[in-house]
């Protein structure tokens, strides 16, 4: 696993920060910060990915929840599982100062290895188990190569772990997500958590600390 919590990294974060919550959009402030402390290509999206405004990052906090028993769960599969899966790959992950799980992976919607997709899936489906929701939707976005082969085969593993629930192919497990107006959504996505009033579970820390002893940095809690 990378380590990138030194000094100079501490520096960029506490500037980054500053800049984000005097309104500076992220990707100038990103280059900028990571210019100024010559910061590797991790650290750069370890910030951009890990840290937002102190304002943001409080409304965020207030929609986490971990209680999802009963409730309707409606999961954004891609963006869970390309993390379950970047940990596997031995990629950093961290809780951003939202209290949200990232990863610095890079995947940009591709699945290199499939054997290791069907491992970060029986581990999520295994921790939602134990969580008992009511309803279980798993939407998966169609463009990403190879989508209709994991829509079939999350099904499989669905019926063979017999959970009972939904997985769908759509255009865009954003726009989705969006549009609920109940129930719990699993996602670790910013623009759906902020344009959303739903609460949210972070199914991919859950599933990780439920099958891992595994010490997370959290950029929330550095100086």
């Amino acid at each position: 696993m990378v380590d990138i919590v030194t000094g100079i990294f501490k520096d960029a974060l506490q500037d980054y920060l500053f800049l984000l919550n005097r309104g500076y959009p992220e990707k100038p402030a990103v280059k900028l910060v990571g210019d100024r402390y010559r910061l590797s290509s991790v650290e750069r999206i370890a910030l951009y990915r890990g840290l937002t405004s102190e304002e943001k990052a409080l409304r965020r906090r207030a929609k986490i929840t971990v209680d999802t028993k009963g409730k309707k769960l409606y999961i954004d599969g891609y963006n869970v599982l390309f993390t379950l899966m970047n940990y596997l790959f031995g990629k950093l992950i961290f809780i951003g100062n939202d209290g949200l799980m990232r990863d610095c992976g890079e995947t940009y919607g591709k699945i290199e290895n499939e054997t290791l997709f069907y491992r970060a899936v029986d581990l999520l489906l295994d921790y939602i188990g134990g969580c008992k929701p009511a309803v279980i939707k798993i939407y998966f976005d169609s463009p990403v190569s190879g989508s209709e082969q994991h829509v079939n085969g999350v099904e499989k593993r669905l019926e063979v772990k017999k959970l009972a629930g939904d997985v769908l192919l759509v255009k865009s497990a954003d726009e989705e997500l969006k549009e609920k107006t109940e129930g719990i959504i699993a996602t670790c996505d910013s623009e759906i958590i902020d344009n959303s009033e739903c609460r949210v579970v972070d199914l991919t820390r859950g599933a990780l600390e439920n099958n891992f002893k595994i010490e997370i940095l959290d950029l929330g809690t550095l100086p």
